[in-house]
C-alpha cells in the first residue's frame, strides 16, 4: 500500500513535526502512528514458517498495504507501548482485509499475536520533505527487528506510548465539549431568566437545597429528566437521593474510569468575588421554587466586568473531592483557595506531556486547559468576574498547556548514524 497525505485526511500536512536527529546521524525513514488503536492486528503466528497473519482492526483508516516489502511494528511486550520494527513481507492478500506476512529470524520472538501498524515507511523525516514511500530496496536494507530503548530522561519507553498518549488526548477532548455544554447551559439560563444562575439555591431552612447543575438540566437537553427531581424538597431528601441515581454523563469526566456513578467531575467556582454567587436566591416557602429565581436581586452578564473571555466558570474537580452532582457544593474562591491540582481547588487529572492538567471553561463558552505549574496569584485573577487585573489568557499557559493541544501523531523512526549503524526511535 502506498500511503498518501490525501489518505490521512491532510494531518500530517498540518503538522509541524519537531525533533529532527543530530547532525551525525540522519533519519532514513518514519512512520506516524495515527491512533487512537493500533490500525491492525496479528491474529496467528507460525513461528516455524516464520509467518503471520495480520488484519486491519475494526474502523481503522489505513488498509492492507500491496504485497511486498513492509514494516510492522509491535510492542516488544505485551501490554507495552509499540517499540519495535519488524521488516516483513506481504506474501498474500487474503478476504476480509488479511494479509500473509512473512520475517526474518531475527525477529521470531517479536511477532507475537496481539496489536500491530503494518504499512509502507516513508522516505526520511515527514514534515521536513514530501512524504514519499521509501523503496522496495530501501526496506530491504533494515534489518529483521529495531527496538527502540528508552530515553536518557529515565521515564522510558512507556511515557510515550502513543495509544496511551492518544487515548488521553481523546479524554481531553471529550471533557472539554462537557464544558462548553455546561457553559452553553448557563448562557441559555440568563437568556431564559435574565439573571445569572446562582451556585445554590437557599431553603427556606437557610441552607442549600438546590444545586446550579440542577437548574441547567433544562438547557442540557434534560427537561423530561428536570421534571422529575423534587424542588419542594432539599437535594438530600429521601426522593432527591434516588434521583440523584440519573446523574447525566455531562457531568462525568472521561478522564475518571468506571460506571457511572452519582459523583460529579465538574465545579462552579463559587465566592462572592465569583460569578456563581452563594446566597443570591433564597426560597420563601417549600413551594416558593421556581418564583424565587425571578425575585429580588438579579446579577446579569453585565457584573462580569473582567470580561466573559477572561472569566472562569466552571473547572475540573479534585477526584479526592467526592460531591454528589446534586449537592450544592463546589470549589470555593477565598483567601484559602489553594489553586490548581489540590483537593480543594481545581483538579488537575489530565496528563499532558511529563505533567498533569485540568480543564475549564469562560464565561464565553470556551474550554481550555491548564497546567498544574500555573501558581495560585497567576490563576486568580481570572476567577473574580470584577476583579479588574490586566490579564490575558496567555498568562494561564504552562508547559503544555494553552487552548489548543500542542500532541501529533507519534512517529516511529528509522536514524542511521554516519557508521551506516540503524537504530530506532519512538515519539
Amino acid at each position: 500500500m502506498r500511503l498518501t497525505l490525501a489518505v490521512a485526511h491532510g494531518l500530517l500536512l498540518s503538522v509541524a513535526f519537531s525533533g529532527a536527529a543530530p547532525a551525525e546521524e540522519r533519519v532514513v525513514m518514519s512512520y506516524p502512528l495515527i491512533l487512537p488503536e493500533p490500525t491492525h492486528r496479528i491474529v496467528a503466528v507460525d513461528a516455524a514458517k516464520r509467518e503471520a497473519r495480520i488484519e486491519r482492526a475494526e474502523g481503522a483508516m489505513f488498509s492492507i498495504p500491496a504485497e511486498g516489502q513492509a514494516v510492522l511494528v509491535v510492542p516488544s511486550k505485551p501490554g507495552g507501548p509499540l517499540d519495535s520494527l519488524v521488516r516483513v513481507s506481504v506474501a498474500e492478500i487474503l478476504e476480509g482485509n488479511v494479509a500473509v506476512a512473512t520475517f526474518g529470524p531475527g525477529a521470531t520472538s517479536a511477532v507475537q499475536k496481539g496489536p500491530a501498524v503494518l504499512g509502507r515507511p516513508f522516505t526520511g523525516l515527514i514534515g521536513e520533505r514530501p512524504a514519499d514511500t521509501a523503496t522496495t530496496k530501501a526496506i530491504r536494507s533494515l534489518p529483521d527487528l529495531l527496538v527502540a530503548k528508552a530515553k536518557p530522561t529515565g521515564k522510558g519507553l512507556g511515557s510515550f506510548n502513543p495509544i496511551a498518549k492518544a487515548r488521553a488526548a481523546a479524554r481531553r477532548t471529550a471533557s472539554s465539549n462537557h464544558l462548553k455544554q455546561l457553559a452553553l447551559g448557563f448562557q441559555n439560563f440568563h437568556d431564559t431568566y435574565n439573571a445569572l444562575p446562582p451556585a445554590a439555591v437557599i431553603g427556606p431552612d437557610g441552607k442549600p437545597w438546590h444545586s446550579w447543575r440542577v437548574l441547567l438540566l433544562p438547557f442540557l437537553a434534560e427537561m423530561e429528566l428536570y421534571k422529575q427531581y423534587d424542588f419542594s424538597q432539599p437535594w438530600d431528601s429521601p426522593k432527591n437521593l434516588a434521583f440523584a441515581e440519573k446523574m447525566p454523563t455531562v457531568f462525568r469526566d472521561p478522564a475518571r474510569e468506571g460506571p457511572l456513578d452519582t459523583l460529579t467531575d465538574y465545579a462552579a467556582i463559587t465566592g462572592k468575588a465569583a460569578i456563581f454567587q452563594p446566597d443570591v436566591v433564597t426560597m420563601k416557602s417549600a413551594d416558593d421554587f421556581p418564583a424565587c429565581l425571578t425575585a429580588g436581586k438579579k446579577i446579569g452578564l453585565t457584573s462580569i466586568t473582567d470580561g466573559t473571555s477572561r472569566t472562569i466558570l466552571f473547572a475540573t474537580l479534585d477526584p479526592d473531592r467526592e460531591i454528589p452532582w446534586t449537592k450544592p457544593e463546589d470549589i470555593v474562591l477565598d483567601d484559602a483557595f489553594p489553586g490548581i491540582g489540590k483537593p480543594a481547588g481545581i483538579g488537575a487529572i489530565h496528563p499532558l506531556g511529563n505533567g498533569r492538567v485540568g480543564l475549564f471553561a469562560f464565561a464565553d463558552g470556551s474550554a481550555h486547559i491548564i497546567a498544574d505549574t500555573v501558581d495560585t496569584e497567576t490563576l486568580r485573577p481570572f476567577l473574580t468576574r470584577a476583579g479588574g487585573e490586566l490579564v490575558d489568557r496567555s498568562d494561564l499557559e504552562g508547559p503544555g498547556a494553552g487552548p489548543a493541544d500542542p500532541d501529533r501523531p507519534p512517529l516511529v523512526k528509522v536514524i542511521a548514524a554516519d557508521d551506516g549503524t540503524l537504530r530506532l526511535e519512538v515519539d
